[in-house]
């Protein structure tokens, strides 16, 4: 029996859990969080700092292999670690340290020919007030460490908010900084890509995502977008994990524009679609969740898999279409619950063919709580079913 281990206790270290248990693995986590919601779906588990190399080290001496969740991991510590203990990282601490750094991930792409925005990377607070007032707006100002669903970024449409914009990091003189173009953006979408040991790639379908107040709010399958736009998505997303030579699951977030703008030598063009790669995350992925009911096989399965040198295949789609919606702390404060969520009006929505809660302990307005899962005909009707059950969620109590 071998035995993983996840750095981090989230929904997808949880959710990457379950997959390996029904492959007769055994599961140990690690997170700094005592009510970390993944503690109770295993019999091992360690809780401490990320700094702290002492339990870091004894987790990993327990470990076949390890894995992670999210990013934020000083690469220097895990190296330390990778070559005390000999134990493996998936996906490698090199994949790591060039996606956890925004500077490092757009270089990275630049360098390899990849479609990505124009950029200017500010090694200081300094270096990016000097920078940012000879960039043409609009554009986005971004830490290059840390952020996710939009903390760490700051929309710059002219310079009164620019101005302001200064006036609030003032504190960050140390901090790392990259200025971006703003695209104007017709759709976003994911790609999910799967790479074994033996170099075997496969990958998931196309996601379209929508967000709110930068938040992942909703993914749809299939996408709606054209065929020769996915397969392009497809092949870009292939051609990234190769070239970071990626051990394990490679999530490519993409911008997709109808603006063509030819001051962006690294955008890629099909159908009058300009294309350009966001951001990776070397994971499981949050638009991913919506592969557990609508593909032969989940990206938690895939993952699992690799780590336990599983042959992988392509998965297939099931027919119909399919939402999965994001359920956010919202929900919860909406309903007065703490904890557990009502779902009584869940029997009056056919649709929605599971819901998954993820056991946090405390609900903050725009926290990831939950998620679900919608099945219909059509596209159109999977968006009218999927808001009809947020409804009646957000006025239960």
């Amino acid at each position: 029996m071998r035995t993983i281990g996840i750095l981090g206790g989230g929904q997808l270290g949880g959710m990457l859990s379950e997959a390996l248990y029904n492959y007769g693995a055994k599961v140990v986590f690690y997170d700094p969080d005592p009510l970390s919601p993944s503690f109770h779906k295993s019999a091992f588990h360690y809780q401490g700092d990320w700094n702290d190399a002492e339990k870091l080290e004894a987790f990993f001496r327990q470990c076949d292999l390890v894995t992670y969740e999210f990013e934020n991991v000083a690469t220097d510590l895990l190296n330390s670690l990778i070559e005390k203990t000999k134990k493996p990282l998936f996906p490698s601490e090199n994949v790591l340290k060039i996606t956890q750094n925004r500077i490092a991930e757009k270089t990275f792409l630049q360098k390899n020919n990849l479609p990505v925005c124009k950029f200017i990377a500010c090694s200081n607070l300094s270096e990016l007030i000097t920078k940012a007032k000879n960039f043409p707006f609009p554009f986005i100002i971004k830490t290059a460490y840390g952020g996710y669903d939009g903390k760490g970024q700051w929309v710059i449409e002219n310079v009164t908010a620019l101005n302001k914009t200064l006036s609030e990091i003032t504190t960050k003189e140390n901090t790392s900084f990259i200025i971006e173009e703003k695209i104007d953006i017709f759709s976003e979408a994911s790609c999910i890509v799967a790479r074994n040991s033996q170099n075997i790639t496969v990958c998931l379908p196309i996601f379209d995502n929508i967000h709110k107040n930068q938040i992942l709010y909703q993914t749809n399958l299939p996408s709606q977008l054209p065929i020769t736009v996915q397969q392009k998505l497809q092949n870009i997303a292939i051609q990234a994990a190769e070239k970071l030579d990626v051990l394990g699951l490679l999530t490519t977030e993409f911008f997709i524009s109808k603006v063509k703008n030819d001051n962006v030598k690294q955008s890629i063009e099909i159908d009058d679609f300009q294309i350009y790669i966001n951001e990776f995350a070397p994971r499981p992925h949050n638009s991913g969740h919506i592969s557990r009911n609508s593909c032969t096989i989940s990206q938690y399965d895939l993952l699992a898999r690799i780590l336990l040198d599983i042959p992988i295949n392509k998965p297939e789609l099931y027919p119909g279409y399919f939402c999965m919606g994001n359920l956010l702390g919202s929900t919860w404060i909406n309903q007065k619950k703490e904890k557990n969520l009502n779902l009584s009006c869940w029997k009056d929505h056919p649709n929605i063919i599971s819901v998954t809660l993820y056991g946090k302990e405390s609900a903050t307005k725009q926290r990831k709580m939950g998620h679900f899962i919608c099945h219909a005909e059509n596209i159109t009707d999977c968006n009218k079913f999927s808001e009809n059950f947020r409804k009646d969620l957000n006025e239960s109590d």
